[in-house]
């Protein structure tokens, strides 16, 4: 079964919340926003490449501030006056952050600023433009910051809702689609013997120069992306197949 991430975290969250109308996904690189209406998708969008406002990005601060992650929300609730830092880049929070460390703020009210900068951003790069409706369920890993989830109760004046699997939700998601396709597969722990293999080819068929990625099991190809056609992945298809004749 192959089916895009936004599909997987809608179906998986219409299984226990079927009245759901927007969920927010922040995982450790990326984020997004799925706007549902009746079950069915009708909106979405993905942050950028910049990794500001995800885990990773809250990870690095937890080291700068030498505080585990795990504790980030029990601080920022601890709060009473969160300080104003920049969010929308890493390079401009991480400098605030230490500039407010500088003058003497509390690590609680700096831990609550960082939260709030995550849903200002998140609000204002992957949200812009979104019709927000509750019920809002918060996905990802770091929907388990109740710091975050408090901020985004705050901001966006809902009720957030955030399950206990809610990190797992996508893979729920994929897991039904695959039951309900019909096709069945025996699964086999022989899969531990096989060897798997990740590579890059760059296409030179035509000005594109396609960035082609495949995966090989046992020397056989499988799968491949990053191709704008046909062309690029038939042209590694013969790549491996002359590797394996070898």
């Amino acid at each position: 079964m192959i089916k895009n991430e936004i599909t997987a975290h809608a179906i998986g969250t219409l299984a226990f919340h079927p009245e759901v109308k927007t969920i927010f996904e922040i995982g450790g690189q990326d984020s997004k926003i799925i706007v549902m209406d009746n079950g069915i998708v009708v909106d979405y969008a993905m942050n950028t490449l910049c990794a500001a406002g995800t885990g990773s990005f809250l990870s690095s601060q937890s080291r700068r501030l030498d505080i585990p992650v795990e504790d980030f929300g029990q601080y920022a609730l601890r709060s009473t006056n969160p300080a104003k830092i920049a969010g929308r880049c890493t390079v401009f929070a991480e400098s605030d952050l230490v500039h407010k460390a500088q003058m003497g703020f509390p690590k609680e009210d700096i831990i609550a600023g960082l939260c709030n900068s995550i849903v200002y951003n998140y609000l204002n790069n992957v949200g812009k433009g979104k019709d927000i409706k509750p019920p809002i369920v918060f996905q990802g890993g770091v929907s388990k910051n109740v710091g975050v989830v408090k901020s985004f109760e705050t901001i966006v004046g809902e009720k957030i809702i955030v399950d206990d699997i809610g990190h797992l939700m996508g893979c729920i998601g994929i897991a039904i689609l695959a039951m309900e396709s019909g096709k069945e597969k025996k699964f086999s722990f022989a899969i531990k013997n096989k060897e798997f293999k990740t590579k890059g080819y760059e296409c030179t068929g035509c000005p594109n120069h396609c960035e082609i990625v495949y995966v090989t099991e046992n020397g056989k190809f499988i799968d491949g992306w990053g191709n704008r056609c046909p062309n690029g992945i038939e042209a590694v298809k013969k790549i491996v197949q002359k590797g394996s004749a070898k």
